[in-house]
Order: C-alpha cells, then sequence, then structure tokens
C-alpha cells in the first residue's frame, strides 16, 4: 500500500475522534509486520517496555507519522484543548507482553497526553478461553482535567478500578479491542480510561504493540512526566 493512500481518509476519521473520543485507523496488515515485530523484539531483549527503539523510530519515519497525523492532531490540541506546547512533545514506546505476564494486566489508567494511539505490531492466537491482552477502554470516563491538581485526583480515584473485579463494576459500555484487525486505535488519552486483559500463557507468542502520545499539556514534572521517569530508570 502506498503510504499517502494509507492517509487519505484521516480528516474525516478526525472529525469522529473528537465527537466520540476515539477512532480506529486503517489495517496495517498489508505491511511487513514480522519482521518489524522480530526487529523491535530483538532490540527490546527480555524488558517490557523500550523508548522509540531504532527500529521503531523506522517505522513512524516511514510512515510519515509527522506529515500526515502529527500536525493535525496537534492543530486540535490547540483549538479544542487549548495546548500552547509544541509539535515536539511526544513519548513514543513499545510494549512486550510475553505469555503469562500477570503483571501487565488490569492496570486501568488515564493517560497523561492528549492523544494516544496504539499500534498493533503482533497479536497473538490463544486456546481455549484464554485471551491475547485486549483493549478495555472507556471513552470520555472523565472531564479534561482543568489543572494539574484535578488531573492528578482524578488519577487517584479511578485507581480503585484498576483490576478485574474493578473493571466489572466501573462501566457495562465499556468498549474492548482484540486488534486482530490489526487496525490502530486513536483516543483521547486523558479522558479514557483504558487497561489490557492478560496475555494468557496459552498464548502463541508475546504480545508487541507500539503506543504513541501526544501532547502532555502537564508541566515537565507533573504526573505524567513523572511516572515516565520512573519507567525508564
Amino acid at each position: 500500500m502506498n503510504i499517502k493512500e494509507y492517509w487519505k481518509d484521516i480528516d474525516s476519521r478526525l472529525e469522529k475522534l473528537i465527537d466520540v473520543g476515539y477512532v480506529k485507523l486503517p489495517s496495517l496488515r498489508e505491511f511487513d509486520l514480522d519482521f518489524l515485530a522480530s526487529d523491535i523484539s530483538n532490540e527490546m531483549g527480555t524488558s517490557t517496555f523500550k523508548e522509540l527503539g531504532l527500529n521503531h523510530k523506522k517505522f513512524l519515519d516511514e510512515f510519515k507519522f509527522d506529515k500526515y497525523l502529527t500536525p493535525k492532531l496537534h492543530k486540535i490540541a490547540k483549538e479544542a484543548f487549548y495546548y500552547k506546547g509544541d509539535l515536539s512533545n511526544q513519548y513514543h514506546i513499545a510494549r512486550k507482553v510475553e505469555p503469562g505476564n500477570s503483571k501487565e494486566m488490569f492496570r486501568a489508567h488515564f493517560d497523561s497526553h492528549l492523544f494516544t494511539m496504539v499500534l498493533p505490531i503482533k497479536i497473538p492466537d490463544t486456546a481455549n478461553e484464554g485471551t491475547s491482552g485486549d483493549l478495555i477502554y472507556f471513552p470520555n470516563a472523565r472531564k479534561v482535567p482543568g489543572n494539574e491538581i484535578t488531573n492528578f485526583i482524578g488519577k487517584a480515584y479511578f485507581k480503585k478500578y484498576a483490576s478485574k473485579k474493578g473493571m466489572e463494576k466501573f462501566s457495562s459500555t465499556k468498549k474492548i479491542d482484540n486488534f486482530r484487525d490489526y487496525q490502530p486505535l486513536l483516543f483521547i488519552g486523558n479522558t479514557t480510561l483504558h487497561t489490557n486483559y492478560p496475555v494468557s500463557l496459552n498464548c502463541s507468542s508475546f504480545r508487541l504493540t507500539l503506543l504513541a502520545h501526544f501532547f502532555d499539556p502537564s508541566p515537565k514534572y507533573g504526573v505524567g512526566g513523572l511516572l515516565r521517569l520512573i519507567r525508564n530508570r
């Protein structure tokens, strides 16, 4: 697929993002994801997270995110959310979850960035009643935080839902995406509560996604910045 063709209807898709809080992008199936997944996994080794490795960056560059997507999101951020930061305020991280990893499940949270995109690179098969790390998300679960204090209080309050039982209690209107269509998901990060089902022990492989975060309106050493600092230690 031609890269320009991939992004041809991005404007109409972004209109939906503002209306409902999330939008799906075209499938990545036609691209050589197995090769990419292998390269990124080798870079990561045994790590669960890795911030913008060489092959990750190469993929984003080849897909021309900074030409077709980032400037449009920046315009929305300024007009709809009164964002005053610049275009470079981004955070890109790869997330690899091995089968049976019990730590990376039901960790419900809001992102500090205005926009979050999940790019599925390798989604494992599973057997019986297992799960492959499906994303559970609740668009518009809270209002856009007015300042860093309300952001912190809101994040702390919703931590009580960071468990399987908590997810069941929170809302019956949850959305679940298993990403078997290999369509990236873009959502408003700081108002969408989200978490993952486990990657079951019987899954055929690890699960690899690339997470793109755009435009953190918080101060440099706000809640989001401190959490990212701790993660990258």
